[in-house]
Order: structure tokens, then sequence, then C-alpha cells
């Protein structure tokens, strides 16, 4: 845990602080009532990084910065002030070579993780390349301590672990259950984890296990919600798709001996035609939905999928932006040119409309 020396002339403010930043976990705060005071302690503590206000009786924050430098004391520090930060003064501060600056009143929560990001970058992290229900998991295996930080499209939630066990959620309006449904809920979050901070409270107390099992029953469930509603705004639209039109024009490619047409929502087959002998296009369709979910939930954007077998080619086509269908070519490899057919039907899914 780091040690933080806290500078700050009002008794009611530092006192106020220090047990706040001490409750987050993040820190070991040491208080001082003045710039003098703090280069006293210096002498004598060990000390991670300092916080401290500017206006102070004895000795101010700026002559403190000042002493720090001339001494050549290697400490990030971070300065609060209720006065205002004019260019001069900013300037001052960049010669000092501030970590960072808070206006006051100061939000403790912000505080806390501003102060670790900029004085224990060690103990943040920016996560990437992992769900946050893999996140949450790898936590509870390592039994590591501290707190995820979500946030999707103007929202925050917090996630509190310790020693591997979900002990806390919160959002803005939720605590507990309530509040880690709607985070995990949440679509494309970012996430940030900071180590060695606590939960003030325990909300939760059912295995993590649980908890995710139970979230992955409710997003199922709300997605066959909008699910149904979706399919019923564009049962007319789909219905209006001319599939034998298209499945036509698919066959016009060199060497096709199979098409068919398939709604990528529900796996619904629109339409099917094979020329080829003992081709089952509507077996073939159901294995190319599979294959098309798949894709679908590996990447961000998809053009076509090709699979070769024995003396077939079979290409899968999205069509359009939408991706709500797409077309699952066969072709006969004697016959066919791979690439060209790739290309033709690719111009027949822009033309498509859809």
């Amino acid at each position: 845990m780091s040690s933080l020396l806290l500078v700050d002339d009002d008794n009611f403010v530092r006192s106020a602080l220090s047990r706040a930043l001490n409750r987050t976990g993040g820190f070991t705060v040491i208080p001082a009532e003045h710039g003098r005071h703090a280069l006293e302690l210096l002498t004598t503590q060990h000390v991670d990084a300092i916080l401290t206000d500017l206006q102070m009786p004895v000795m101010d924050g700026l002559t403190l910065l000042a002493e720090l430098f001339e001494r050549e004391v290697r400490l990030p520090v971070a300065v609060m002030t209720g006065q205002p930060i004019h260019a001069e003064l900013r300037q001052r501060l960049q010669d000092y070579g501030i970590a960072a600056v808070f206006s006051k009143p100061v939000d403790v929560v912000s505080l806390a993780d501003e102060l670790q990001r900029v004085l224990d970058p060690r103990a943040v992290g920016r996560i990437t390349g992992i769900t946050l229900f893999g996140l949450l998991q790898l936590l509870e295996v390592e039994r590591k301590s501290g707190l995820v930080v979500v946030k999707a499209a103007q929202r925050e939630g917090r996630l509190y672990f310790d020693e591997g066990a979900f002990v806390h959620a919160h959002t803005r309006h939720l605590d507990g259950l309530e509040a880690t449904y709607e985070i995990l809920g949440w679509p494309d979050p970012s996430v940030e984890i900071f180590y060695k901070r606590r939960a003030r409270e325990r909300t939760v107390r059912e295995p993590l296990q649980h908890v995710l099992m139970e979230a992955a029953r409710l997003l199922d469930e709300s997605a066959r919600s909008r699910g149904g509603e979706e399919r019923a705004v564009q049962t007319q639209r789909k219905e209006d798709v001319h599939a034998d039109n298209i499945l036509a024009d698919v066959l016009k490619i060199d060497g096709a001996i199979g098409a068919a047409l398939v709604d990528a929502t529900s796996g619904a087959v629109l339409g099917h035609v094979a020329v080829g002998r003992g081709l089952d296009m509507e077996r073939a369709a159901r294995i190319a939905q599979d294959l098309v979910q798949a894709a679908f939930r590996l990447r961000d954007g998809i053009e076509d999928i090709m699979i070769t077998v024995d003396n077939q080619y079979h290409v899968i086509r999205v069509l359009g932006a939408g991706e709500d269908m797409f077309v699952h070519l066969v072709l006969d490899r004697e016959r066919a040119s791979l690439g060209l057919a790739r290309h033709q039907l690719a111009k027949l899914a822009r033309n498509s409309g859809h």
C-alpha cells in the first residue's frame, strides 16, 4: 500500500480526506498541517507520494514545492487548491513537475481514482482483449483485491473484490446485486482496474459464479425479448425479399451447383435451390447459420466465409450493412473460379438492396 503525505492546514478537510482515502485501501495517509511540518515528516518517515494544498500558514504549498525541488526530492506530487489556476501559477506548477491539480471542494471518489492513476500507476490498468465476465472470473481465481470501474454510454459502475471474493457493486442509483446485473448488461463497456482498493461495505454475499449465471440468464431473456420485437418489425420487410430472384442470380455464377438465402437472426431458410446431385442445401444452410453466428461473436465485421471440401467450394456472404441475411453458395471446384465467384457474389450482395 502506498503512503501518501497529505498537507492541508484545515483540520476538518485534512481529517475528512485522511479517513476517506484510508478507507479506499489504496493509500496509507500521513497528515501534515503545513509545508514545514511536511518537510519534517519527510526526514523521518517513508513517503511514496505527496498531496498538498497551496494556501497555508507557516509554509504555503508553493514554498513547499520550491523546497522539494531545491532538495531534489523525487516524489510524485499532486496539488489541490480553491484558488483559480491562472497562467503564471500553472506555469510554476509545471516547472515543479506537478503530477496533477485538483480543485476544491474535491470529490473523494474521483480524487482517489486520479491519485492512484498518477501517483501509483503500477496499481492501475485498463483492460482490453477480455470480456467483463472473464475478467471477474480471473480476479476470483487469482484471489485479487481491488476495484473494477466499468463505463458505458455516460454510465459508471463499480465492482469490488476482496481476496477473490466479489463483495460490492455500486452505480449512481443502485447497490448490490441490482447494480451488478445492470453493470453486466451494459454493451461495449470500457474497464479499468484499481488494485489495492477496497469497499466500505459488503452488499453481495452470493458466489460469483451464481451471480454471473444469473446475469447471463437475464441477458438472454433481454435479447430474446428484443429479438421478438425486432422480428415483428422486420417480418414485412423480409417477406418483401425476392428470394427466388436472388437465388436465380447467384446460380448464374460459373460453377454454381447450389445456393440458399438464410435469415441470419433466426436461421430460417428463405429459399434454396440445388442442381448438384445429392446436395442438401437446406441442411447445408443450417450448418452455415452456426458458422455465421460464431463469426459474429468473434469480429467487428465480416465479408464472407469460405470452406473447401473434396470437390466443392462453399462461400457464405452476408448481405449489406444490416447483416440480417446471408447467401450460401456451393461451387464445383473443377468448373469454378473461387476468386471470380467471390467477386460476383459481393456485387450481387451490394445490388440486392440489403
